[in-house]
């Protein structure tokens, strides 16, 4: 009974001891990380204006595909750390060692899942992390390997490896 209450406890306080309150500005930051991930002029081709006309057009639509197939091999070997989604691979428990982390929620479960580029697979074989809801936003940092993988659900264009995950939560102004 005592080891019970002491291992809930212990979850209690570590699921509260790995989140971290960002601030917009620090928001900023990590969702400039995701356009790291594209090499540097990928997407010039995209008019400030975009209309529905050119966003239907096939020619177009292609382009775009084959530019969230490019990757930044600039990135290679970068320590980085990035906020998104969880997307659970290899579960057992309540316990995810590897995952994919999509930048918007709900990703990989509706067709189609998010480019090459904009996908990265997390591993964490020694050190499984909690399972998030695919909702919940969380910050990973870790160490970017250049490399696609292809999963039933996605390819991944990045993995993370060395990685740290912490649930996202929010500083409002007003708390400030």
């Amino acid at each position: 009974m005592v080891n019970k209450f002491i291992v809930v406890i212990l979850l209690f306080f570590s699921s509260i001891s790995f989140s971290k309150e960002v601030s917009d500005d620090y928001l900023s930051q990590l969702v400039d990380s995701w356009n790291l991930l594209a090499p540097p002029e990928i997407y010039d081709f995209m008019p400030e204006k975009l209309d529905y006309k050119t966003m239907n057009d096939p020619e177009f639509q292609k382009k775009i595909e084959n530019a969230g197939n490019q990757i930044n091999n600039l990135i290679d070997g970068k320590i980085i750390e990035i906020a998104g989604f969880m997307v659970p691979l290899k579960t057992k428990g309540s316990s995810v060692s590897q995952f994919l982390l999509v930048p918007e929620a709900g990703q990989c479960i509706h067709v189609p899942p998010p480019p090459l580029n904009q996908t990265l697979l997390v591993e964490m074989p020694q050190n499984p992390t909690n399972i998030r809801d695919i909702y919940i936003p969380i910050i990973v940092t870790g160490k970017v390997s250049v490399g696609s993988q292809s999963f039933d659900i996605a390819d991944s264009g990045y993995s993370l490896t060395d990685v740290t995950v912490e649930n996202l939560t929010f500083k409002y102004k007003d708390d400030l």
